[in-house]
């Protein structure tokens, strides 16, 4: 069976992509896209090998096809994406990220203050997506008063991702804000340096040199998106998915015990980033085709996350999975999501939150999805749920 699909149109994986996520693993693990000309790779092991060879599969043509490679460690291979990302990393260490919870906790708790007593609210829109921004704004260092304006240029740039022809003016206009209040604030910080990421950027140096405006920049971007994107998705659509299965948010109320596998159910269901990119460097044989140097090859996420040879029944939705291999939601190797820990525990906590204040919610309206090939996730999720009151006055 031949299939023309177009890996880089939004439509290609908007609706149910499910059934076309598994012709691909099954039937074409190793596909080439005629119309966006690259390669994709859909299976569990074939993404692991991709992602473990960075010499022959290369981040530093970058990570978004078709686009180019930008100054962010993301970007990086080898030594020097191994110094950049050690500056930082001691940060986001389950350690480190225990010292966190119950800021996460009180954040948490005041978003819900806010909605509890209407008994409904758009989950996306007044939860899921302002506590990761709150919480990677504070740790990178943007003030709080920019929380919400910093929000909207996320979701207006992040179409950026689609590929180049959705870089829009409107895109441009939302990643230059962006970029006004970032340069506002390293000025700021090379006069007077404080306790976070962004600091420890201006400040560092590598082999006797520091980041350029380009590279800080992008690097401020990425930690942004990153730890915004990903935990917003999967807890909205852990979420989203617990509403539909009354009797697994039964099961978490009765066995608190086990939110934290709930946790990974969702990420590996909701995959949040639908691929990445990487450019090969030589001529590679694969499944008796020959990838060409310079040809670049995305890695489905979604599809391996549901490889049957990986997971039992991995169509199924199961709060008590027993996992035998981790899901590739954060990606794997080198590259392995820096804040995976860091997204756990905001899911974790919010799950544990909303069970013990709103555990009969349900889904009021037909939810919305994103419309795109980069991100998977919710744009509205309206839910109802029995009232309660603020803990705090104010809320």
């Amino acid at each position: 069976m031949t299939r023309s699909i177009n890996l880089l149109d939004p439509d290609t994986h908007s609706g149910d992509p499910w059934p076309l996520y598994t012709w691909l693993r099954e039937e074409a693990p190793l596909y080439w896209d005629e119309q966006s000309e690259l390669w994709c790779v859909s299976r569990y092991d074939d993404i692991v090998a991709v992602a473990r060879d960075p010499e022959t599969f290369t981040s530093t043509e970058g990570n978004v096809p078709k686009m180019p490679s930008d100054g962010s460690f993301i970007n990086l291979d080898g030594r020097a994406h191994t110094q950049r990302r050690g500056l930082v990393k001691h940060l986001f260490t389950s350690k480190a990220v225990a010292k966190l919870e119950d800021h996460i906790r009180d954040a948490t708790t005041a978003l819900i203050d806010r909605v509890i007593a209407d008994g409904s609210c758009d989950f996306v829109d007044h939860i899921a997506a302002p506590l990761p921004v709150q919480i990677i704004a504070e740790m990178t260092g943007v003030p709080a008063e920019w929380h919400g304006p910093l929000r909207e240029w996320i979701d207006v740039f992040m179409h950026g991702g689609n590929g180049p022809s959705y870089v829009t003016e409107e895109v441009n206009e939302a990643f230059i804000n962006f970029g006004g209040l970032h340069m506002m604030l390293v000025d700021e910080r090379i006069a007077e340096p404080q306790d976070d990421l962004l600091s420890m950027w201006v400040q560092a140096e590598f082999d006797g040199r520091k980041l350029d405006e380009h590279e800080l920049l992008f690097e401020h971007t990425m930690f942004i998106i990153g730890g915004s994107e990903t935990a917003r998705n999967a807890i909205s659509g852990g979420v989203y998915m617990l509403a539909q299965r009354p009797e697994q948010r039964r099961y978490l109320l009765e066995h608190p015990e086990a939110i934290p596998g709930a946790v990974e159910e969702a990420i590996r269901w909701v995959t949040p980033f639908i691929r990445m990119s990487r450019t090969a460097t030589r001529d590679v044989q694969m499944r008796g085709k020959t990838i060409k140097a310079g040809d670049e090859i995305i890695m489905l996420y979604p599809a391996a996350n549901r490889d049957p040879r990986k997971f039992d029944d991995p169509d199924r939705f199961d709060v008590r999975r027993a996992f035998h291999s981790k899901s590739l939601s954060f990606g794997y190797g080198a590259h392995y999501c820096i804040g995976a820990f860091l997204a756990r525990a905001e899911m974790r906590i919010m799950l544990e939150e909303m069970l013990r204040r709103m555990p009969d919610w349900e889904v009021a309206r037909e939810p919305t999805w994103v419309r795109s090939c980069f991100m998977r996730g919710l744009k509205k999720l309206p839910l109802r749920f029995s009232p309660g009151a603020p803990l705090r006055t104010g809320g």
